[in-house]
């Protein structure tokens, strides 16, 4: 039986494989199910067709394909397909055979996991002079990366091919020159230098892509040939630098970028030629000059006429890319010369304003990598430009500015106290960067403690104002203050003229402050620190203050050091601290904004206030994005919160009856569905609420209908009368229960449905009730987020499918979807459901019962297959599944979904899509 079977294979491969026929095979090769034994056999007919197949360019493609797919998929067997690959390589001698032969070579290149595959020089010599350009083309490209071909054939080759008609040959012909030099096979001085002045040739060459390769070859190629001659480095360097610079205005975008790519490589250039690189205008150099650099005064000339602001030019071009690779070649340039780094200082501090955060980024990061190298020379005049990017809405460009004050070596006593302001005004502006803060003062206290001495006395003056209340308590700005003092004297050990009262005040932000020196000291190495300088003779303060300070620094000693674990966790200095975690505060801070915010929305200021929501929604979803950040359940409260305060923005700017028309009656509607869904979606995917929130959240709801009802074109009838009617015994029975004290809103809101309770007897009598006179007493109330809000959510993942990996099913049978499913802060008073629905409507709804999920706590997890029944006579089938939990708090016109719930779902995670195939009968 199985001779049969081969002599039928063998006698298939003699015929070409019809398409069918290749499908079923790649499905049997990428199968991890299916037996070696038949692998090899399909390796077999495959490798015994590749011969007869070259004739038809069409069919060796296919095999090819699926030899590489035996060579992914079953790693055991690459060897056999390398061998069968050699063994049956074409030769070219037509243009359909070159093709067959370019392919077979990529495939062997490809499954080769031994480095470069060695190649004959006949046939690379072949397949270059052939009749084929594109494969011409690809085999100077690939010869030195994925061949192993002799360095003097390759080179001369493409020396000779850099002179060919076809531009895409010439660009071929260099990369490969490039690849040789990369290698660095070539010692000899002359063949390099021809290499050299044939990339300079190109340089002027009419195609955008040769002069592209030809930069990258006089750049890589130039090095070499100024490392070959230690006599002429200098001259080299300098001419090298020269032909770069010259393509710096360049027509082609691409060739700018990477001619600033290739500036930026340069090992020596001679100061001169760098500062006129600075300078448009072609500077005087003297007769000496031209001597010590061995120019003739016409080579001299015309090599600074190349430079002449090439940098200048490349940091006002009018793309961000060539702009950030001009940033990016200052980054090595300036170690090269003390004085051009003074001089491209005032081009970056320029660059710091720039319309791209990446061109922010790059001139940031080539300012950092000068301060660690000493080259970063800041004066009076830079320093409204350094300091703005403390206050940037990027956080990334935030972050690079610190690093820098982190590094950088001041000389000024006014330069360290703008710092200093800098710092704090990027506190104010961004809460949320505090931990990075109090690290750059920290560093900036241990670089200048001369400087921290000379001001500290109105550091202690502030800090202690605020201890004894003199003024309002800045939590963030006296923690930062303290975090710079005591950082002066930790290096040395001597506290100087630093009170050591100061010291004890720090122990009280020691949660707060401690990772600011995370680098140095951990917790309790800071504390012992803190207690030793606080009991310091050093300073010639009076013994008050030190008898003060004592007596703190004992009981801290005493609660945090000689207590057990369990008690120091629940001191009272650890309760204060642990409120300021970074999120929280920053959260709070923006939800204690917004009701600052509503007499701007009500004034008419809408577009101010959403400027303001943007940045924040931005800031927000970053730091829920980040891995360095726990987000918690404060990010997604504070995000839904800032969602629904922007549509009640958007709504009350067309409130007004002189700005209402038709024309937004439309986008009215829509808003007002939104702000209902939105509130929903808070109310029921928090939980944890006080007596009190929970009213606000309520309030919400019933300013939605209000806004419904005070507009006759789209009253909803009864039902959205009755639906605000029971959210307001709702509101009413939660005041009876509560010592929360109801708002303008709700008492005038109940006075107007008390008084026409009788009246109202159809839907265009509850549009004629004054509902304006409620919405004018309107006003956001205040939210802070607290420990005890919790955010209810799902992870839903379905394992091992996908548009290729469908999952198989039977028309008119169920199938089982298997789901991973996680669900974090849900008790049993959440109904959960599994919604599953189609592209045409419909939906079907598992519900899932809390009692069969696993773990303790906050999180739970099950894994089981939700059964989907209407599996149609379609060859394919789209799910969307996703997790739900119904909206209780109304119980007005109930969905009543057949077999599913009987309220509104609110959704607790993002639609999975799952893919269903139908099985076929052979």
């Amino acid at each position: 039986m199985d001779s049969g079977k081969h002599q039928s294979m063998d006698s298939q491969s003699k015929e070409p494989f019809s398409l069918r026929t290749l499908s079923v095979m790649r499905s049997l090769i990428i199968n991890p199910s299916t037996p070696k034994p038949t692998v090899t056999s399909i390796l077999q007919t495959l490798t015994g067709s590749l011969q007869s197949a070259h004739a038809a360019s069409h069919q060796a493609h296919h095999i090819l394909k699926l030899l590489f797919n035996i060579a992914a998929s079953h790693p055991s067997l690459s060897q056999l397909v390398l061998d069968s690959l050699r063994s049956n390589l074409p030769k070219p001698s037509t243009s359909l055979a070159i093709e067959g032969t370019i392919e077979s070579l990529d495939a062997l290149a490809s499954i080769s996991d031994q480095g470069p595959v060695s190649l004959d020089d006949s046939l690379f010599v072949s397949l270059c002079f052939g009749p084929s350009v594109k494969s011409r083309i690809w085999m100077l490209k690939n010869a030195g990366l994925r061949f192993q071909v002799r360095p003097a054939l390759l080179l001369g080759v493409c020396l000779g091919f850099t002179k060919d008609p076809y531009p895409y040959v010439r660009d071929a012909s260099l990369q490969g020159i490039l690849c040789l030099g990369e290698l660095g096979v070539f010692e000899d001085g002359s063949l390099v230098k021809a290499c050299y002045q044939r990339a300079v040739q190109l340089l002027n060459d009419m195609e955008d892509c040769v002069r592209l390769s030809a930069v990258r070859v006089v750049a890589s190629w130039g090095l070499m040939l100024a490392a070959s001659n230690a006599d002429m480095k200098t001259y080299w360097s300098n001419e090298v630098f020269a032909k770069i610079c010259s393509m710096a205005r360049d027509m082609s975008m691409k060739v700018r970028t990477e001619a600033f790519n290739g500036l930026g490589k340069m090992e020596i250039v001679s100061e001169d030629f760098l500062l006129q690189s600075l300078s448009k205008r072609v500077l005087a150099f003297g007769k000496k000059k031209e001597a010590l650099y061995q120019s003739t005064s016409e080579q001299f000339v015309k090599l600074a006429t190349s430079v002449a602001g090439a940098l200048v030019h490349g940091l006002e071009d009018e793309f961000f890319e060539v702009r950030k690779s001009a940033c990016q070649s200052l980054h090595t340039l300036t170690i090269l010369s003390l004085e051009f780094a003074h001089e491209a200082l005032n081009f970056l501090m320029d660059m710091l304003n720039d319309d791209s955060v990446a061109v922010r980024l790059q001139a940031l990061e080539t300012l950092h990598f000068m301060a660690i190298n000493g080259c970063l020379k800041l004066q009076e005049k830079h320093l409204h430009m350094f300091l703005g990017v403390l206050v940037d809405n990027n956080r990334e460009v935030r972050y690079a500015g610190r690093k820098i004050h982190k590094v950088v070596k001041l000389n000024d006593r006014s330069l360290f106290k703008s710092s200093i302001d800098g710092l704090l005004e990027n506190l104010v502006h961004h809460p949320q960067d505090e931990n990075d803060v109090f690290s750059g003062f920290s560093h900036l206290g241990r670089k200048h403690k001369k400087y921290v001495g000379l001001i500290i006395k109105g550091i202690f003056e502030e800090v202690e104002a605020a201890f004894e209340g003199n003024f309002e308590f800045n939590s963030a700005k006296i923690a930062a203050l303290l975090t710079l003092s005591i950082s002066a004297p930790l290096l040395n050990g001597h506290i100087g003229s630093i009170p050591p009262v100061m010291f004890s005040y720090a122990v009280t932000f020691l949660g707060r402050i401690y990772c600011a020196f995370s680098d140095i000291k951990d917790r309790n190495a800071l504390l012992v620190y803190l207690c030793e300088k606080s009991k310091s003779t050093g300073y010639s303060g009076g013994d008050a203050a030190n008898l003060t300070c004592n007596e703190v620094i004992d009981t801290e000693i005493e609660s945090q050091i000689t207590k057990e674990p369990k008690e120091v966790a629940n001191c009272k200095e650890v309760k204060q601290q642990s409120g300021y975690d970074e999120v929280t505060n920053f959260t709070n801070y923006i939800l204690a904004k917004l009701p600052d915010m509503w007499p701007m929305i009500e004034s008419g200021f809408t577009n101010k206030v959403l400027k303001s929501l943007r940045c924040w929604k931005e800031e927000l979803v970053t730091m829920m994005t980040s891995n360095s950040l726990g987000s918690g359940d404060a990010l997604p409260f504070t995000l839904q919160f800032l969602r629904i305060f922007k549509l009640l923005a958007e709504i009350w700017q067309h409130l007004l009856p002189t700005r209402f028309c038709s024309e937004i009656m439309g986008k009215w509607e829509l808003r007002l569905g939104k702000l209902d869904k939105r509130v929903k979606e808070l109310l029921s995917s928090f939980v944890g609420f006080s007596a009190e929130e929970e009213i606000n959240i309520l309030e919400l709801i019933l300013l939605t209908f209000a806004l419904k009802l005070c507009k006759v074109e789209i009253c909803s009838g009864n039902l959205t009368f009755k639906r605000l009617k029971t959210t307001y015994l709702q509101v009413e029975s939660l005041l009876k229960e509560s010592s929360a004290l109801p708002s303008n809103f709700i008492v005038e809101l109940g006075k107007l449905l008390h008084e026409n309770s009788t009246s109202i007897t159809d839907a265009s009598s509850c549009s004629s009730l004054p509902f304006d006179k409620c919405l004018k007493l309107f006003s956001i109330k205040k939210f802070m987020f607290h420990g005890t809000i919790k955010h209810l959510k799902a992870e839903l993942s379905v394992p091992n499918n996908d548009l290729e990996h469908p999952f198989p099913y039977v028309s008119g049978l169920p199938v089982g979807i298997p789901c991973d499913i996680t669900v974090h802060n849900v008790s049993s008073r959440n109904r959960l459901w599994l919604r599953m629905s189609t592209d045409d409507g419909f939906m079907h709804h598992v519900f899932l019962d809390l009692d069969l999920f696993e773990g303790s706590g906050g999180v739970k997890k099950i894994s089981f297959a939700a059964p989907f029944y209407r599996t149609t006579k379609a060859n394919s089938v789209k799910l969307k599944v996703c997790i739900g939990v119904e909206s209780l708090f109304e119980n007005v016109c109930p969905v009543q979904i057949r077999g599913g719930p009987k309220h509104e779902l609110v959704l607790l995670c993002s639609e999975k899509e799952v893919y269903l195939s139908k099985i076929n009968k052979e």
